[in-house]
């Protein structure tokens, strides 16, 4: 089995190298030049963005990075990548091989696959020197964000800067070649090509439902279908230029990163051409194991060791065998149903009282949000335009300059996560149902199913005993909720207040005089200095208390996720274990405890992949996250927050574990 997975993997490498890389256009702009240009642009892009410094996700991100860098042309761009602290799906370069992505980028790709996709398509612009083929481009960008480093949420929330516009159209033409170029670099990487296309789909799937996290990315790129098109033409992706031996090449790489469903849905395609393909066979019976399907799962294989080689037979065997077996250790008789049945009713209670709870301060969140938002509107209106003022480096102007800066992100930070917590809650109004609420309703929907059926089916049996840890969750769920909206409104309050201090600033400043240096003068800098501090004392508090409203919706976002996993049943049989700790091993190089250790101390399939992740992030064990919940009668998450690991990181990562035995972006794009 092993010897002929690495022949396929070998033949997907061949396969893909048969591609020339294209040389890079000349440009009347040296490398060097580049370089120096990308690095003096970052400060302004550092001065207007804070970055994200979680090891687990910059591990990940550079991790990929390297790969799809291996296989560029340009060896003498030195490529480094940045996780900028945005809310919004977006990623862009600079040029001199400077790349950056959003954290909201990394919450919505679906796999590593797809974040190799968008750092090759971004790495394409700096193979293509796209950004500095065009000497005007480049000085609209230094204008951009000079302009925008000084105020960056006024000036981005109302649209004062209409060069954004004419850049992200000038850029256009060379999107869809960044995009074919990026096509290749991921797939000569080792990459799924499909998954660039996956990525498009899914954000297709997001425009559909108009979520405005894809706002900014659709400013910046040509539409999907438009892309989509194109992608499907290139070599990559043409249905009409690849083998099946190429897809089931492809297949066997998504099943070695734990992408359960994507294989399944590609030997599918595979068998359809070929049915007697035993290779595919075999790794189909596997993934349909994987994905809850072990009768299906069985009888594929069982096709395959009737018509396979000596090793595929074997190895085929060798899997029902151990299917079978563990099955037999579970002893899963029909137990009474009805104090789950009252269980739920009471949760069910509680939930309804909740959601009440949270509607009520969602919309008083709401609208302080409308009132903020008005009172940010009317200070800009009188923001003075420092953007061509020279600035002597050291000077008292240049301190006026920095403290704009340090002021513009923690205004955004509070807004801007203020108001994701207070949409991202969501509500179940009818016809409105969203975020954190509907995400509860459903899954309490779902736990009710089972308890309806007679008999119970075997794989939901498993996942009983697990019912009362994933109704307490739900429980801490809602207090995650309530605590981040009341986090999120004291960040309002905060911000409120802070931007009369930064209005009295800001008409003090506008009165200022310029000495003979062209400095501020140093009386207007002394009167200036305790209003600028106060400012921006009151604009850190608001940045914190929104950076607390945003760890405490993650928090409750990786409880939903951690009984998400549970409820896929991968705690049954140990056959299926063994693929959440091979998709654990390839997300966190951690493959969690051992099956009886599970059953031992009593854990949720979640609970075990939460565990993992936290002791990835944190640098220890998974056992010894695992000690510490038990020492301290705390919940793995708990655990998370108390090792000061963030959230969103914990959030991102139990994602795209789900997401391997889920993720379907067709049915997606089709609105199932």
């Amino acid at each position: 089995m092993s010897l002929r997975r690495r022949i396929f993997h070998g033949s997907l490498a061949l396969s893909l190298l048969t591609t020339a890389v294209p040389a890079a256009p000349a440009g009347a702009t040296s490398t060097s030049a580049e370089v120096q240009q990308a690095a003096g642009e970052e400060k302004s892009i550092l001065n207007q963005y804070n970055t994200v410094t979680d090891p687990l996700l910059n591990a990940w991100v550079n991790g990929v990075g390297e790969k799809v860098w291996g296989q560029v042309a340009r060896r003498d761009v030195p490529y480094n990548v940045k996780i900028l602290d945005a809310s919004d799906i977006n990623s862009f370069t600079i040029g001199g091989g400077y790349i950056y992505v959003n954290k909201g980028l990394l919450d919505f790709v679906q796999s590593d696959d797809e974040l190799a996709g968008v750092i090759g398509h971004e790495t394409g612009h700096n193979e293509r020197r796209h950004t500095v083929t065009l000497p005007a481009k480049a000085q609209a960008l230094n204008l951009l964000f000079g302009v925008a480093s000084l105020f960056s949420p006024i000036i981005y929330r109302f649209g004062q800067i209409a060069e954004a516009g004419i850049i992200a159209k000038q850029q256009r033409s060379d999107e869809l070649q960044a995009d074919q170029y990026g096509l290749l670099l991921m797939t000569r990487a080792g990459y799924d090509p499909e998954a660039m296309l996956s990525f498009m789909q899914h954000l297709g799937a997001a425009e559909n439902d108009h979520d405005s996290a894809v706002d900014k990315y659709l400013a910046d790129h040509p539409g999907f279908p438009t892309r989509v098109s194109h992608l499907v033409g290139y070599d990559e992706l043409n249905p009409l230029k690849r083998t099946n031996d190429e897809l089931l090449a492809e297949a066997l790489h998504d099943q070695d990163e734990a992408r359960f469903n994507v294989a399944a849905a590609k030997y599918a395609r595979v068998l359809k051409a070929e049915p007697s393909n035993t290779i595919a066979l075999l790794h189909m019976g596997q993934a349909q194991i994987a994905l809850g399907e072990t009768g299906k799962g069985e009888q594929t294989l069982g096709e395959a060791a009737q018509s396979g080689t000596p090793e595929t037979r074997t190895a085929a065997l060798s899997s029902i065998k151990a299917l079978r077996q563990s099955e037999q250790r579970f002893a899963l008789g029909k137990p009474s149903l009805a104090p789950l049945r009252a269980e739920l009713a009471d949760v069910q209670t509680r939930e309804t009282q909740a959601q009440a709870a949270l509607q009520l301060r969602r919309d008083a969140g709401r609208d302080q949000l409308k009132a903020v938002n008005s009172r940010i509107q009317n200070i800009s209106y009188g923001m003075p335009d420092l953007s061509r003022v020279p600035v002597r480096m050291g000077g008292r102007l240049e301190s006026v300059l920095k403290n704009f800066g340090a002021m513009s992100r923690a205004i955004d930070a509070s807004f801007s996560k203020s108001s994701a917590t207070i949409a991202g809650v969501g509500t179940l109004e009818k016809n409105k149902e969203s975020g954190l609420v509907r995400e509860n309703d459903e899954i309490l929907h779902e736990l009710a199913a089972p308890l309806q059926l007679d008999p119970v089916p075997v794989t939901s049996l498993a996942v009983l005993p697990a019912y009362p840890r994933m109704f307490d969750d739900l429980a801490l769920t809602d207090g995650d909720m309530v605590r981040a909206l009341d986090a999120s409104r004291s960040s309002l309050a905060l911000l409120d207040v802070a931007l009369g201090d930064l209005n009295d600033f800001i008409n003090r400043l506008t009165r200022s005089q310029l000495d003979f240096q062209g400095d501020i003068s140093q009386s207007d800098y002394n009167a200036l200095t305790p209003l600028m501090q106060k400012s921006a004392d009151g604009l850190n508090r608001a940045a914190i208390a929104g950076s607390q409203a945003e760890q405490l919706f993650n928090l409750a976002r990786s409880r939903q996720l951690q009984t998400r996993i549970t409820m896929l049943g991968i705690g049954y049989p140990q056959d299926r274990y063994a693929t959440l700790q091979d998709a654990l091993k390839v997300r966190v190089k951690n493959d969690a405890v051992p099956f009886e250790t599970m059953l031992h101390d009593d854990l949720t399939p979640g609970e075990v992949a939460a565990a993992s992740i936290v002791a990835a992030d944190t640098n220890t064990t998974t056992s010894a996250v695992i000690d510490e919940s038990v020492s301290t009668h705390r919940r793995i998450v708990d655990v998370a927050n108390a090792r000061g690991m963030s959230s969103t990181a914990l959030e991102i990562f139990l994602g795209l574990v789900y997401l391997d035995y889920t993720d379907d972006a067709v049915k997606e794009a089709k609105g199932h």
